[in-house]
């Protein structure tokens, strides 16, 4: 037996008014869901950030702001979104894509990035930044087979359901480059201003992308080639470039791939710059442990800022070659 929700009176099924109160039994009994913004959906995926990575970054606030990173920026971009709505409709086309970014937003923070900003189809995360990460790049790219996966299996669900939602595929383009941190606001979000394109470069990435692939520029190319295979796309044009650019994609992770933690062991593509004075100091105690003097040094830093690098430039200097020869002989 069904009970009016405004008056309790006991209902007959195929009642479509109450027979005490005249209540219109087929409208529905709760308040119509709220659109939210995109600010407002924005707040809302913010919750999902782990707690954890919510306490390290408010704790480095006077850190983050301000300052110039290095970091790896990922666009995600569903294809066919328009011709989604057109098929679905608005409501129920807007309910798959909460879906979606659930997914985005859960395989983002599973790789300890952050989600920067919601490009209406999409989303911009980050990697490296508010938080330096040693292997941002790398993370960036697990983070994109990840969400690959994870669609692919949201489309087979669906399929298994009988949905009428056509397979969803995404575009991913990243690109590894310097940006100077903005202001960072109560909702975690950072503001961004790009040195040279770095943003821009990633966002062309993900423009070029086939739906449900990624591509990577060179600079991310150089830094992971030995932990994925990768498929060169040879050198495209891309607009506001003067210059082609070289494009990869990544095809798998390699399997038992070696991943030592000295930065002397890792291959080094640049030269060290900025960090002449350390240098110096650390050599200066080398010498003094050569000389008979007793030596401590620590070198201390959030990951990413270039402590390996540090003791692999030092372990390339001539100066080493003389503690080599001490660790052969009797004071070993």
């Amino acid at each position: 037996m069904l009970i009016c929700s405004q008056c309790g009176t006991k209902l007959l099924p195929g009642d479509k008014f109450c027979g005490k109160c005249g209540h219109n039994l087929t409208l529905p009994s709760g308040p119509s869901p709220k659109d939210l913004s995109f600010d407002e959906k924005l707040d809302k995926i913010q919750r999902y950030l782990p707690k954890g990575l919510t306490e390290k970054i408010l704790s480095q606030r006077n850190k983050i702001e301000g300052e110039r990173k290095q970091v790896t920026v990922m666009f995600c971009d569903m294809e066919g979104f328009t011709s989604l709505v057109e098929s679905l409709g608005p409501e129920e086309a807007y309910s798959v894509m909460d879906h979606v970014y659930e997914i985005l937003i859960h395989k983002v923070h599973d790789y300890e990035g952050t989600v920067n900003e919601m490009t209406g189809d999409g989303v911009m995360a980050l990697f490296g930044a508010p938080i330096a990460l040693e292997d941002a790049p790398q993370r960036a790219i697990r983070s994109a087979m990840a969400i690959h996966r994870e669609m692919a299996r949201f489309s087979e669900q669906s399929k298994q359901e009988e949905k009428r939602i056509p397979p969803v595929k995404m575009r991913v383009g990243i690109h590894t480059g310097p940006v100077v941190v903005g202001t960072l606001g109560n909702d975690l979000r950072v503001e961004f201003k790009a040195v040279g394109d770095t943003v821009n470069l990633a966002s062309r990435m993900e423009s070029l992308a086939e739906p449900g692939s990624t591509y990577v520029t060179e600079e991310t190319f150089r830094l992971t080639e030995g932990l994925f295979r990768f498929e060169a796309l040879g050198e495209k044009k891309i607009k506001g470039k003067k210059e082609l650019v070289s494009v990869y994609k990544p095809l798998s992770a390699k399997k038992e791939v070696h991943r030592p933690r000295l930065g002397a062991e890792r291959m080094i593509y640049s030269k060290m710059v900025g960090r002449d004075t350390e240098l110096n100091k650390v050599e200066l105690q080398v010498m003094k442990a050569i000389n008979g003097e007793s030596s401590v040094v620590n070198i201390i830093g959030e990951a990413g800022i270039g402590k390996s690098r540090l003791v692999a430039e030092l372990k390339g200097l001539n100066v080493m070659k003389k503690v080599n020869l001490l660790e052969e002989g009797p004071l070993r």
